[in-house]
């Protein structure tokens, strides 16, 4: 990979070339910024915990309503190990090509590339950048459906505060409209060691928000005022599926897991950091669907924010959440970013660079603030995202392009036949739950627009 002059954050990468982008190998790490703006190992574990625990763990005892206090937990778990067994495998795949080509670092679209320029299926060589073209689309409809969740979420929860001291509420709209300004402020910082203070601070608030949650749905079932719930949800054919989109939204930190990578000071290390920091996030999921639903039962609103009391304490932790929420916009919106601002910086010149990526920035915060506009309802929007991109990128892409690389060592051995297998069964599984979960997340969106 040659090594290219960039910003700050790397952005320069022409990742959606229509020409290859792998070209000659170099031993200098190709992507990201000078040593001065890599991340350490807690960093990068911080960003990663953020990005994944936001509106989808928010929203898990919705989720699990939807398939039951038995099924759905059991799901989450199996989902759980499916979603980080194929991030530890894109991270593999990333290595293995990089060695072959002598290049330090891949992001998830050049890995894409690589295992069909490079792979062995010959007719596809030449043919790689579909493969890049195909992931940073869905990374970019998966990333920047997650800012427009956050900007409907965060609308929600401040609604339901002012409406408690207010007669006359204004529509979500206006809500949204408020956020947009301190967004796009927060999103002209553009390097992730500096997003890494905040993040911490957004971890602490997410934790002590939680932890508070957890208390309260802990004191429901205990005092037995718990709502009516179901093992098995009576409506599965319409209800699992879409719990399967909301349940792997849930994952959204998979638009980042290799350009946290690119940024860490010891990459080496990362496969230690996801283990470490994905093993904590899902047994927040588990607990948190399970819990929120054996309390709440069929009462429950699509984020559980939304069902605490409506007190001047639990008042608090929802702008704390909402806070948490607010830094983890811009942690998502740096993949986005950094997918589409090569395209535009070529047709600005060097000396207004600056002021044409803030140009840039804040008209992509107000592309995901119209989308936020147009399709208020939080639930529906979660699963869209979910069932469509979500599992595109967590489930079904990287098994196929870990075979599509290692496919040219043949399937002679039972190590090789039993990883087809898997692979193949995790394929089949992602693509049933994309089209399932996508035909009732739009199905329920267009029943509401009709209404």
């Amino acid at each position: 990979m040659a090594t290219k002059s960039s910003t700050s954050e790397g952005e320069n990468s022409p990742l959606l070339t229509s020409q290859p982008v792998i070209q000659e190998p170099a031993n200098d790490v190709r992507i990201g910024a000078p040593d001065i703006h890599r991340c350490s190992n807690f960093q990068a574990m911080m960003n990663l915990m953020k990005a994944n625990i936001g509106t989808g763990l928010l929203g898990l005892p919705f989720a699990v309503m939807h398939a039951g206090l038995l099924l759905g937990p059991l799901s989450l778990i199996v989902m759980s190990v499916i979603c980080i067994s194929c991030m530890y495998q894109l991270v593999q795949t990333s290595k293995r090509l990089g060695q072959r080509l002598d290049v330090a670092t891949l992001d998830y679209a050049e890995v894409a590339m690589a295992a069909m320029d490079h792979g062995g299926v010959r007719h596809l060589h030449g043919y790689g950048f579909i493969g890049s073209y195909i992931v940073n689309i869905f990374l970019m409809i998966t990333q920047l459906g997650f800012c427009c969740i956050y900007f409907i979420f965060m609308a929600d929860n401040i609604q339901q505060i002012y409406q408690h001291y207010y007669e006359h509420v204004p529509s979500i709209d206006y809500f949204i409209l408020m956020l947009f300004i301190p967004v796009v402020l927060l999103c002209f910082i553009r390097n992730f060691d500096e997003l890494a203070p905040l993040s911490v601070i957004a971890i602490i608030l997410t934790i002590a928000g939680i932890t508070i949650i957890y208390e309260y749905l802990i004191s429901v079932i205990v005092k037995g005022n718990r709502g009516d719930s179901k093992l098995v949800a009576d409506d599965l054919l319409n209800g699992y599926p879409y719990f399967f989109g909301s349940a792997i939204f849930a994952f959204e930190g998979i638009g980042v897991v290799l350009p946290l990578e690119i940024q860490m000071k010891k990459p080496e290390d990362f496969s230690l950091v996801l283990i470490t920091g994905m093993g904590l996030v899902t047994l927040l999921y588990i607990s948190m669907g399970f819990l929120g639903y054996l309390a709440l039962g069929d009462t429950l609103e699509n984020t559980i924010t939304l069902d605490l009391p409506e007190e001047p304490f639990y008042m608090v932790v929802k702008l704390m959440l909402v806070g948490a929420i607010f830094v983890t916009y811009a942690v998502q919106f740096y993949v986005p970013a950094y997918i589409l601002w090569p395209f535009f910086r070529k047709y600005i010149p060097d000396r207004f660079e600056l002021a044409g990526n803030f140009a840039f920035r804040a008209a992509l915060v107000l592309l995901t603030m119209l989308l936020a506009i147009s399709i208020p309802e939080l639930a529906n929007f979660i699963t869209l995202v979910g069932a469509f991109s979500s599992t595109g990128l967590a489930i079904i892409f990287p098994p196929m392009i870990e075979e599509l690389e290692r496919c040219q060592d043949g399937y002679r051995t039972g190590r090789q036949l039993l990883r087809l297998g898997k692979n193949l069964a995790v394929f089949i599984f992602g693509l049933v739950g994309m089209v399932m979960g996508t035909y009732v997340a739009i199905k329920q969106i267009v029943t509401d627009m009709q209404k």
